[in-house]
């Protein structure tokens, strides 16, 4: 019921009556009363918020995460902190990132910045300096993506420091994070070598690493923009698949010649070979010649020897007898077929007619993949002089690293200490519980926001929520009550 202004009496007695708002009381149970009754409300700020957390928890994708620890063996008498402090802000320095990042395709590590970056560039294409500021701008947020997720710590009190990487494939979490240790210790034994000169000025190492780290964002846009990974790699790679096309096409050609050559030849051959042969005659003169035998035998049965028939049959036998005497060969019908040799010799033929097309076929795409190589040999020769610029840049830079690391007092301390690793990064099997735990802190949230939402309710609303609130408030009775209709 809402809350309404009470009648009280003129203290001075004048009979007047005059309204005041009273100040509402609410106990405890009124505005235990008051929550359940934002009950709906609760629940209509609890699902929507609870639900955007839910989808977004579950939209992220599942992170594996490689780890491997380092021990720092040396001698401090500052304790295993002092030891393990430079290490670890090496091992966080923007060089060894950018360094990591250079072995590995941009495409396979971050795809989302990859597949950003590409679309970018297609509206700057024709645009020389933009792509180059684009390929730069994209190399420094691989790099601090890749930052973000490489974490290094130091463990207890022990000399050990703990480095992890994260990433959603988790073969290339440890092959970066085994390159990043690589990189590490191959900078470190730069930075902290010692020239034997006796003296070098001092020179700014801030400057002198923020100048190698633009160096090496240099050298990543350049490949990056060529699309290599490695210029050195890319040149060995094709030089290396050149020479074995070459070598398939020389073997190629000296195959072909010789088909050419064994086809030549049995065509040749061919020329002289019937391609039918005889198989055999079907000579009928002897079964002729026992027909009138036996016909002879059939007359001496109702015939004697010397009767006129058996006469003339033996007469008929006799001629027969001799002109098969004077015949050569075998005479009669005679059978033909195909010669063996001949038709083994044409499937040869056709077996080489074949074999020729696919060399022939083979010789073509040969040639086309050493003309694409040549090209492509071209088009490095043209890019080695950049490249080589860019990579005495940093050389340089690099050596003025290590001048002003021998040359600071400073660097004394770490004369001596070796890191070892203690055991590398192999592949994880189990992804980390991210989506698990932002589950957990999406319900929290939403159920904060529901639980503040009640509590406003209760505290904000101007009914009463009882009977005895009533009576407290406007310090009168309440006879009865009535529900709303």
């Amino acid at each position: 019921m809402p809350v309404t202004e009470a009648p009280s009496r003129d203290p001075e007695g004048d009979g007047l009556v005059r309204t005041s708002a009273p100040r509402l009381r609410l106990g405890m149970g009124d505005v235990l009363v008051q929550f359940w009754r934002a009950k709906w409300l609760m629940l209509l700020v609890f699902m929507p918020v609870f639900a955007l957390g839910l989808a977004a928890a579950l939209s992220r994708p599942d992170l594996y995460e490689a780890r491997t620890r380092l021990i720092v063996t040396g001698a401090s008498v500052s304790g295993p902190k002092a030891l393990v402090a430079p290490e670890l802000e090496l091992l966080r320095s923007p060089v060894v990132a950018t360094r990591a990042l250079n072995l590995f395709p941009m495409s396979r590590l971050y795809p989302e910045i990859n597949a950003a970056c590409e679309a970018r560039s297609r509206s700057l294409r024709g645009d020389a300096e933009a792509l180059s500021r684009l390929a730069s701008e994209c190399r420094q947020m691989c790099v601090a993506a890749l930052q973000r997720d490489f974490r290094v710590r130091s463990v207890s009190s022990a000399p050990v420091m703990s480095v992890s990487y994260r990433n959603s494939d988790p073969e290339a979490a440890a092959e970066v994070l085994n390159a990043m240790i690589g990189v590490y210790l191959k900078y470190r034994s730069d930075v902290l070598a010692r020239p034997e000169a006796d003296a070098a000025p001092m020179i700014d190492r801030t400057v002198l690493e923020r100048s190698l780290l633009e160096s090496e964002t240099d050298i990543g846009a350049f490949l990056e923009t060529e699309g290599l990974s490695s210029f050195e790699a890319e040149r060995d790679t094709v030089g290396a698949l050149y020479k074995a096309a070459s070598e398939d096409l020389l073997a190629t050609d000296s195959r072909l010649r010789q088909v050419e050559s064994q086809l030549t030849a049995y065509r040749r051959q061919i020329r002289a070979i019937a391609p039918k042969q005889e198989l055999f005659i079907d000579d009928t003169t002897g079964q002729t010649l026992l027909d009138m035998k036996l016909a002879r035998e059939a007359l001496l049965v109702t015939s004697l020897p010397g009767s006129a028939e058996v006469i003339e049959m033996d007469r008929r036998i006799a001629r027969a007898e001799a002109f098969i005497a004077t015949l050569d060969q075998p005479t009669g019908t005679v059978r033909t077929g195909p010669n063996p040799r001949y038709e083994q010799m044409l499937t040869t033929i056709d077996d080489l007619k074949a074999e020729a097309a696919a060399l022939t076929d083979r010789q073509a795409a040969l040639a086309r993949q050493i003309a694409a190589f040549k090209e492509r040999q071209a088009k490095l020769a043209t890019l080695a002089p950049r490249y080589n610029e860019l990579k005495r840049k940093r050389d340089v830079l690099e050596q003025e690293m290590m001048t002003s690391s021998g040359g600071n007092a400073g660097a004394g301390r770490w004369q001596g200490e070796d890191v070892r690793v203690l055991e590398p990064a192999t592949v994880p099997t189990e992804p980390e519980p991210t989506r698990a735990l932002l589950a957990a802190l999406a319900f929290a949230a939403a159920l904060g926001a529901a639980l503040c939402a009640g509590i406003l309710k209760a505290l904000t609303r101007t009914g009463f929520a009882t009977r005895r609130s009533v009576e407290r408030t406007l310090d009168l009775p309440v006879l009865a009550t009535v529900r709303e209709v």
